[in-house]
């Protein structure tokens, strides 16, 4: 027989295990139960040349280096996209002989009695090389609710595969334990590459077509695989096909899926079961579990407990409760229970979805020439003979784009604005030499054919956010957009990007912001080199030119060797800004952005408010007070911890002095000097802020 050749599916987020298991670095890289990566350790359960090829390891093309550094000798096939269990098993079966022994193993796995796991690959052989598809059911010790199960039909040590159930309540997985043919599904397999593929064309073709076309070259194109189906390799496949097997096994087996598994796994070696990883003191106590990473914890008087710290998240649960714990992490993501009160959600929910949002969904798209209006006065009319800058569509598009992600579209008044603004990009503001017009007139006839980095950058974010509902349109464009600038707006001797167009000599923070935030979005969906490249260049130019250590402040231009101009312009409402973005980069990236942040907050919180509200500039000769600034100094706020800062007496202060006074289908857009309303129209760009600052917090479905 020849060597199996294990195939290791790297995916899986491990959000059970947070705060150690992150976006970043999933269990699956993680040391959990031996000084090894769970990655690592399943490696080398397959590391015997005699038994086993050299493994291939499919995992997100986010964690290449990941999967490198733990890998270095397998064969890697990354995933542009996730699609669970079955288009990387189509793939790995395409990749192979026909006749070729595949096992598919989870990466993230415990395995305490490896002989046994190796014995049951043993038994199991022989049938994969006759036909079948082989599984391997874990013997189950307790009626466990979190697993699916297998149930067999017969004896033997390779059993025919009676049926597939999902994860059962407790009384019916006791029923299960009673009658002995159920056992946990541990999602390994082996089977022949050619049987594999047999019944993906008889069961699911169109998945096994869609990965076919995505191969190119042993790579995945990022553009094809989106297509393919998203689904698990059970209800794909196994729960229809007739040639199903179950080989019986005990062998120590555990997902370490939450806090409890992994106090269970060390728990008999450890005195009255107290489990201590990292630097942790703890007295007086029984069955707990303490891992303290980078920082000190010290645990007295508990039992049955999980304390689990980083330097800057915290889990504490019954170990009983701990496999429960997503309600509770998702409520830290959700910006809108400390940003604001119950009351001013639900009223800021009215007001937007049910007022502000189906008004503009009917203006904002001139009927005559099918452009975005730029401005409506306050009657709620377009404003006559106005020209259009480059960046209105792209800005509509993304917000009618990101209001349909949270789930607003009645009667298909998103997507009548989407694809008015989508048809307006690539139709009338798109320039025969490439890229997009900086501005047309009331007709949408093109009026100044200048390409703006600003523009652009709105481009590609638009992009990004039509093509996180689905819709491949967005991602070709935003493609399209990244590759302009790359072409267009790079400066490759001096660094970062400038305007050679609209300003040229010149280079500004403001663009640069917005590439950043339209590289995280795009880096956030695809995981892309290049765009982790754009997020590493535009986050040191920030830290080395834009950012002055001296106060703390943004400063917005520059002469072209990013040398200052002389008088800094500053604005307070993009150093709230750029606070947030730089902790998005932290999010998605791992880069350190945290002093960068708080410093940026402070400035503006010391220098860019008065009277409790945010000015547009520092130092103006004439104030004033939009209410962008106001709501990225929310956003802010909610997302960088500042002591002191009461956000719902904030937002009380927007929403009576912006919100509520504003018109029906509006808002006061600007405050003069004496924090009065001075504003004449209502700002078609400011749909962006809305979506961006108040749409998290006042989401359609609010928590109760």
């Amino acid at each position: 027989m020849h060597p199996i050749r294990p195939v290791i599916l790297c995916g899986g987020g491990g959000t059970r295990l947070w705060p150690i298991s992150t976006p970043l670095k999933p269990k699956q890289f993680l040391s959990l139960s031996t000084a090894r990566s769970m990655l690592e350790e399943t490696a080398a359960r397959v590391g015997d040349p005699m038994r086993f090829a050299p493994p291939l390891a499919i995992g997100s093309q986010r964690h290449e280096r990941l999967l490198r550094e733990a890998l270095p000798d397998a064969s890697i096939l990354l995933e542009p996209v996730g699609r669970n269990s079955a288009p990387p098993i189509a793939a790995a079966s395409l990749l192979s002989r026909p006749d070729e022994l595949l096992l598919v193993l989870p990466a993230d796995h415990h395995i305490e009695d490896v002989p046994a796991f190796l014995a049951a690959i043993e038994r199991g052989a022989a049938a994969a090389e006759d036909g079948a598809i082989v599984t391997f059911g874990i013997e189950p010790d307790h009626p466990a609710t979190g697993y699916g199960y297998i149930e067999a039909d017969g004896a033997g040590p390779v059993r025919p595969v009676k049926r597939f159930v999902e994860k059962p309540d407790q009384d019916t997985a006791q029923g299960y334990l009673a009658t002995g043919r159920f056992y946990w599904n541990a999602g390994i397999f082996l089977f022949r590459a050619s049987a594999m593929l047999d019944a993906f064309n008889a069961h699911a073709p169109d998945i096994v077509a869609g990965v076919r076309g995505a191969l190119h070259d042993g790579r995945l194109d990022r553009g094809e695989f989106r297509k393919v189906r998203s689904e698990s390799i059970d209800y794909a496949v196994l729960e229809a096909a007739s040639n199903i097997s179950v080989v019986p096994v005990s062998m120590g087996w555990s997902d370490l899926g939450d806090f409890r598994a992994l106090h269970e796994a060390a728990a008999d070696r450890a005195d009255e079961h107290v489990v201590i990883h990292g630097h942790a003191a703890v007295t007086e106590a029984r069955r707990v579990y303490v891992r303290a990473e980078g920082v000190r914890v010290a645990v007295h008087g508990l039992e049955d407990v999980a304390v689990v710290a980083t330097p800057d998240r915290v889990l504490v649960t019954r170990l009983t409760d701990a496999a429960r714990i997503k309600p509770v992490t998702a409520l830290l993501a959700d910006p809108g229970r400390h940003a604001a009160t119950s009351d001013q959600r639900a009223w800021l929910k009215t007001w937007l979805w049910d007022q502000v949002m189906p008004a503009w969904s009917r203006i904002a798209i001139c009927q005559d020439s099918g452009g975005c209006v730029e401005n409506i006065d306050l009657d709620g009319h377009p404003r006559p003979g106005e020209s259009r800058r480059g960046r209105i569509a792209p800005r509509q598009l993304f917000s009618f784009s990101r209001a349909k992600r949270f789930g607003w579209n009645p009667d298909g008044a998103a997507d009548r604005v989407i694809e008015a603004a989508l048809a307006y990009i690539n139709g009338p503001a798109r320039l025969q030499a490439g890229g997009w017009a900086h501005k047309l007139n009331a007709e949408g006839v093109v009026q100044d054919s200048r390409r703006d980095l600003y523009d652009h950058a709105f481009v590609a974010l638009a992009g990004c956010e039509l093509a996180a509902l689905g819709d491949l349109r967005g991602e070709e464009l935003a493609e399209e957009a990244f590759s302009t600038i790359d072409r267009v707006f790079s400066d490759e001797r001096r660094g970062g990007w400038h305007d050679p167009e609209t300003a040229p000599g010149l280079k500004r923070a403001n663009p640069h912001m917005h590439l950043l935030e339209a590289s995280l979005a795009h880096y956030e969906s695809v995981h892309d080199a290049a765009s982790l490249s754009r997020i590493d260049r535009i986050c040191t130019l920030f830290e080395r030119h834009m950012f002055d250590p001296s106060s703390g402040a943004m400063i917005e231009d520059f002469n072209a060797d990013w040398s200052r101009q002389g008088a800094d312009r500053i604005e307070p409402g993009h150093c709230y800004e750029w606070a947030f973005l730089l902790g998005e980069a932290e999010r998605l990236t791992g880069r350190d952005t945290a002093s960068w942040r708080r410093r940026l907050i402070d400035y503006a919180e010391r220098h860019g408010l008065k009277a409790g509200f945010a000015l547009d500039q520092v130092g103006a000769a004439v104030e004033s007070f939009r209410l962008w600034p106001q709501l990225e100094r929310v956003r802010a706020l909610s997302h960088t911890h500042r002591p002191g800062a009461d956000i719902p007496e904030i937002l009380g202060g927007i929403i009576d002095v912006y919100l509520k006074p504003g018109p029906t289908h509006g808002w006061v857009d600007r405050l003069d000097a004496n924090q009065k309303p001075a504003a004449t129209n209502v700002p078609a760009s400011m749909v962006y802020h809305l979506m961006t600052a108040l749409a998290p917090i006042a989401p359609l479905e609010l928590a109760h």
